[in-house]
């Protein structure tokens, strides 16, 4: 299946809880044109707080105006625990949000480094008492099944699924869920195969863990330092039964290929950015001289 045949495959969250805090706000891009950007950041269940990136122009290709900027112009001054404390903070609901893709190449690790973030432009107020919602469904070919080991190489009893899901213009995004449910490893370890097509149903998981280091003086009290780290998990909670690539259509190596091509554009954009910032301070440098 060609590219641009490729169709869009299903990637849809629903995310509704408190709203913590609210950076949407009005820039303009170098033409001169209009355009909202920002986050809500959105508690769910467990304290668990999903950050959601919104993005909307102003006016449309065409030219008209857009529905969805208008809309989201009045979110603009909606308040949040940030702003009135988190007892007065409202609740919204965002609906038909995405799963997108956000890899980026790493100078340290010195590849592209594959990452996702949740995008949402249809958001509106939920009544004060409307219970949380936090769920995925998304459609995706399997590319690898594989056990989560710790440090010291030990089996988990947790298992990383890593999915390709189709998007618009025939674009693959990369994606890593996890499951741990025993009911979930025994039917996925025994009827998922790679190359399947599959719909996963599940939660997006947000968990910061303090870690507290200590450094032992020649003499006195031992200095501590503590660490905060932030874990983002899409968590398997359902999926259907498999769909084999001759029923789908879907060929897994023309997905990889996909990505492969994507990676590289990501690693020369990144190339030509380094270069032209190297040259712009050589010729500083320069100037210096003089």
């Amino acid at each position: 299946m060609a590219k641009e045949e490729m169709k869009e495959m299903l990637n849809r969250v629903t995310i509704q809880g408190t709203l913590m805090d609210n950076t949407i706000e009005i820039k303009v891009n170098d033409k001169g044109g209009k355009y909202l950007s920002g986050e809500l950041e959105v508690m769910t269940d467990n304290d668990c707080i999903i950050p959601i990136s919104v993005f909307a122009s102003e006016l449309k290709k065409t030219g008209e105006k857009n529905t969805i900027y208008e809309r989201l112009v009045k979110m603009i001054d909606f308040p949040s625990a940030r702003t009135v404390g988190i007892q007065k903070a409202p609740k919204v609901a965002v609906s038909n949000a995405r799963i997108e893709d956000n890899s980026f190449y790493s100078e340290r690790d010195n590849r592209v480094v594959s990452n996702w973030r949740i995008t949402g432009s249809f958001v509106r107020a939920a009544a004060n008492d409307a219970s949380t919602q936090n769920s995925f469904e998304i459609q995706g070919v399997i590319s690898s099944i594989k056990e989560v080991v710790d440090r010291e190489g030990n089996d988990t009893n947790t298992y990383d699924l890593k999915l390709l899901n189709v998007r618009y213009g025939g674009r693959v995004g990369e994606l890593t869920l996890r499951f741990d449910d025993p009911a979930a490893i025994k039917y996925i370890n025994n009827n998922y195969e790679v190359g399947d097509l599959v719909t996963l149903c599940g939660q997006v998981v947000y968990e910061q863990h303090e870690r507290t280091v200590e450094k032992e003086l020649g003499f006195g009290e031992p200095i501590k330092t503590t660490y905060t780290n932030t874990v983002r998990l899409l968590r398997i909670t359902a999926g259907t039964p498999p769909v084999g690539p001759d029923e789908s259509g879907y060929k897994l190596k023309d997905l990889q290929a996909v990505v492969t091509a994507q990676n590289n554009d990501i690693t020369e954009k990144y190339n030509a950015k380094a270069q032209t910032q190297a040259a712009t301070a050589k010729a500083a440098g320069a100037n210096l001289l003089f």
